[in-house]
């Protein structure tokens, strides 16, 4: 294990199913210090406060260690640390992607949609021997904590990943961290020359970040509201070529002024937006003040798409065994007879508009199985009463008087109805011998935890 894999898993939290947040700067820092220890442990270089000096070029077997290396070989003039890793921290965050790639790959971590990661079980499962063999998150955490707490004598690599989470100011997160715990850290932040000298360095530049000005950021362009009703698209109902368009004109963030919104709505498109959205967003954005307005309508205190960290994760995981692969599996034949029953109505020669028939098609399926009764009848009028919520309640445009027409008042209806039947269809005596489906786990969640799952939070929208 390297170190910058030390350094992530000893970051993530098995509660919120994510890492501890650190300021950005301060995480690439840590990283590109973390790549600097593991040459410098491998030989290929050493350190002080004044100086990197070069000791072997040789490549170390490691892509990444080994592009470092070819920078410093390359580097003219001798640079000290500080240099090296304010040169390096910005290319860090390749580092940290190729890094969770690694640890996926290898099956000490699992990625769960939803930007979402969990240990393996089989990583749980497997003992941890000795500081030289492949470390697991519990391990990592672990043999760190016996430093701290139970004065084990580090390795030179655990004094630097130990500095490095300290440099960082995230020790205290992962451990409750007293008086002499503390006095600990310290100590063993001392006991290695070469991390002493690499974490002293990051506390310098993560002091000094602190401190630079920040630059203005440009204004967002504004998209007039007659570019979104003339678009074609908008009468067809698609809305990602639609906002492609926009994008393609305003570029991929810009507002949208409307005339239901003082601030407009914020529009961010394109695949730039959507990596950065995997890799930034839960630093910058969330969903809950966007999305609990529209939980409202349904009479919900809240629905899955507006949850978020923790609660978000816990409530995945509640749901992930009934809404896995394997438990679709399983139920393979029941999944088909609903497909034919479906398409049995269907005649050779029939011209059907192919989003529409896509979304009848899955709810035919997805229904029984998820909640075990058939809203083909209703489905129509809930998918306008959905559509139409969106467009009042999340999107902003239309006015939140259009939910309120004769037409949408009884297709909200239909939802208290469909409430009703999937309660009448989930008794014990009616699920006995029936496979589980998604409402029995919420149920069950429900009964172990009223307060995280009361009755007025709404089935998870999908």
């Amino acid at each position: 294990m390297k170190l910058a894999e030390d350094l992530i898993l000893l970051l993530l939290n098995e509660e919120s199913g994510y890492f501890h947040q650190v300021p950005g700067w301060n995480l690439n820092c840590a990283v590109a210090s973390a790549a600097l220890a593991d040459l410098a442990l491998a030989g290929r270089i050493d350190t002080d406060v004044d100086s990197l000096i070069l000791v072997e070029p040789g490549e170390t077997g490691d892509p990444t260690l080994d592009s470092i290396l070819k920078m410093i070989v390359a580097e003219p003039e001798e640079r000290n640390i500080q240099y090296w890793i304010e040169r390096l921290a910005p290319g860090a965050e390749a580092t940290i992607e190729s890094t969770l790639d690694s640890l996926v790959e290898r099956g000490v971590l699992i990625y769960h949609s939803g930007g979402f990661w969990s240990l393996s079980p089989s990583i749980w499962r497997t003992p941890a021997q000795s500081a030289s063999e492949d470390e697991t998150d519990e391990f990592v955490k672990t043999r760190v904590a016996k430093i701290l707490f139970d004065g084990h004598i580090p390795h030179p690599r655990d004094a630097i990943l130990v500095g490095l989470a300290n440099a960082c100011e995230v020790l205290h997160l992962v451990y409750p961290l007293d008086q002499a715990a503390t006095e600990r850290v310290e100590l063993v932040c001392r006991m290695d020359v070469v991390g002493r000298s690499i974490t002293s360095t990051v506390s310098q530049s993560v002091a000094r970040r602190r401190f630079q000005r920040v630059l203005d950021p440009k204004p967002i362009p504004s998209a007039p509201i007659r570019d979104v009703l003339l678009n074609s698209h908008l009468r067809t109902g698609n809305l990602p070529a639609l906002f492609a368009e926009l994008a393609r004109k305003h570029g991929p963030v810009f507002k949208i002024r409307t005339p239901f919104q003082r601030e407009g709505m914020l529009v961010l498109v394109g695949p730039e937006v959507n990596r950065w959205m995997q890799r930034s967003a839960r630093s910058f954005v969330r969903s809950k003040d966007y999305l609990e307005d529209f939980g409202s309508v349904y009479g919900a205190s809240r629905i899955l798409p507006s949850m978020d960290g923790a609660d978000h994760f816990r409530m995945r995981k509640a749901i992930r065994d009934t809404y896995s692969r394997s438990a679709l599996a399983n139920r393979l034949d029941e999944l088909y007879r609903h497909a034919k029953l479906h398409m049995e109505r269907l005649r050779v020669g029939d011209v059907l508009p192919a989003t529409e028939i896509c979304k009848k098609f899955t709810n035919a399926q997805f229904s029984q199985l998820s909640v075990g009764i058939d809203t083909e009848k209703e489905f129509q009028e809930l998918l306008e009463f959905k559509e139409r919520s969106l467009l009042t309640h999340v999107q902003g445009v239309l006015p939140k008087f259009m939910l309120k027409t004769p037409g949408m008042r009884r297709r909200k209806k239909r939802i208290g109805e469909i409430v009703e039947r999937i309660e009448a269809v989930h008794t014990p005596a009616q699920r006995s011998g029936c496979p589980r489906d998604i409402v029995d786990d919420l149920l069950s969640l429900h009964a172990s935890d009223p307060q995280f799952l009361p009755e007025t939070s709404a089935v998870p929208l999908t």
